[in-house]
């Protein structure tokens, strides 16, 4: 560790012991002024299950309503409220286009098409909407027909940049590929892939769609973007903006990932697990990037939900239970979902303690308002979900055995 980074840690665990009362009960024992690398990495880790529901306990200053609030995917079962100040949101912002500019000369006046699911003010879910300078496209509809629309939609408006998780951009690539759709027509010069693992597979469809424009944006809504891969393919880290460990690793230097955001003195999160596999690396890029190298070999992956031709986005199941959520409070606190059969849903929830029949009642008009006409759910009530890894993957597809989990 760098003399300058051990001083930025000291800054904000001082910082946080000060003003937030979750750190006070935390730090309380810890010698700051003295802090030592050892001394740093005996400090606990961070679960985010430790804070779902006390996220507020963690804020460092009294008057939250001009702070900018977001709410992780659940892919670990329970979203999280995160939360930044403006001096944070203009950082992480200046940082991310920043990058933009660098890799594709993209700014921010750029229009651009992006891949989403709903959108967080208003839980809006049309195809297509307009606003700003962007495009949205929704994932909960990926039927040819749609994708259809999307691709004169964009040959049409022609957005100079696409952003989406690299699930949907790959299917969409694809679709452009089978069709013999010409890519050109769309005049996209920068293609960004986000919120999943992006395997070489899918990597490589897009690219033979659209040419070697990809980039790999890794981050999570806790941190928002912790690297970005290079014109040669190495997702470079942020190291002046947080402190990066690996722990538990393996032979090949693999293990869990934990953060320390150095600037985000609103609502710190210090030690913070993030959990997945990944590998740090020192080493000569020839992009000239000299930040450390993050090999990610597991984390956020998606499978979608097929039922006939129809095909979505399992996010709509969390669209779903965040909208309950967002109406009754504490109402779900875990959910899965198992399709075992090609029409047949198992839903699995974990009531809060404000569950009631009306909740329930709104989760089913949600839920059959976007899947296809006829579909079976079956909902069940289960005192806790158990998942085999730290990254709960709450949707899993029909496997072709009908096998009711």
């Amino acid at each position: 560790m760098e003399r300058g980074t051990l001083f930025n840690i000291k800054k904000i665990l001082l910082h946080a012991r000060n003003l937030s009362p979750y750190y006070q009960k935390r730090f309380k024992d810890i010698d700051i002024d003295n802090l030592t690398q050892k001394s740093f990495q005996d400090i606990p880790i961070l679960n985010k299950r430790e804070i779902v529901g006390i996220e507020d306990s963690l804020l460092t200053q009294e008057n939250n309503s001009a702070l900018s609030k977001e709410y992780t995917s659940g892919s670990t079962g329970n979203p999280l409220t995160c939360y930044k100040g403006r001096s944070e949101v203009f950082v992480k912002t200046k940082d991310l286009w920043g990058l933009r500019k660098h890799r594709g000369n993209i700014d921010t006046k750029d229009l651009y098409g992006m891949f989403y699911a709903f959108t967080e003010d208003d839980f809006c879910t049309d195809s297509v909407q307009y606003i700003d300078n962007k495009i949205y496209l929704s994932m909960l509809d990926m039927t040819p027909q749609k994708l259809d629309l999307y691709y004169s939609i964009l040959v049409e408006k022609k957005p100079k940049w696409l952003l989406g998780v690299p699930s949907a951009l790959y299917i969409f690539s694809n679709h452009i590929i089978e069709k013999g759709y010409d890519a050109e027509n769309l005049s996209i010069q920068y293609i960004e892939t986000n919120g999943e693992m992006l395997f070489d597979y899918q990597a490589k469809a897009i690219e033979k769609a659209f040419g070697k424009i990809v980039f790999n944006h890794y981050g999570c809504r806790e941190f928002w973007c912790l690297g970005m891969s290079c014109q040669s393919g190495n997702i470079h880290s942020l190291s002046k903006r947080f402190y990066y460990e690996v722990i538990n690793q393996d032979s090949k230097g693999f293990g869990e990932l934990v953060i320390t955001d150095l600037y985000n003195k609103t609502w710190p999160l210090i030690r913070y697990f993030v959990g997945d596999l990944v590998r740090l690396r020192n080493i000569t890029c020839e992009c000239g990037d000299t930040n450390p190298v993050i090999d990610v070999t597991g984390g956020r992956t998606q499978e979608y939900l097929k039922i006939g031709e129809w095909i979505a986005n399992p996010i709509l199941f969390h669209y779903a239970v965040m909208k309950v959520n967002r109406s009754f409070g504490d109402a779900i606190r875990q959910f899965k979902v198992t399709q075992y059969k090609e029409d047949a849903l198992l839903i699995e929830l974990v009531k809060g303690k404000l569950f009631t029949d009306k909740t329930l009642d709104m989760l089913r008009m949600e839920l059959k308002e976007k899947l296809p006409p006829d579909v079976t759910l079956d909902i069940k009530d289960r005192d806790i979900l158990k998942f085999k890894s730290n990254k709960h993957k709450y949707f899993i597809p029909y496997d072709g055995r009908g096998v009711h989990v």
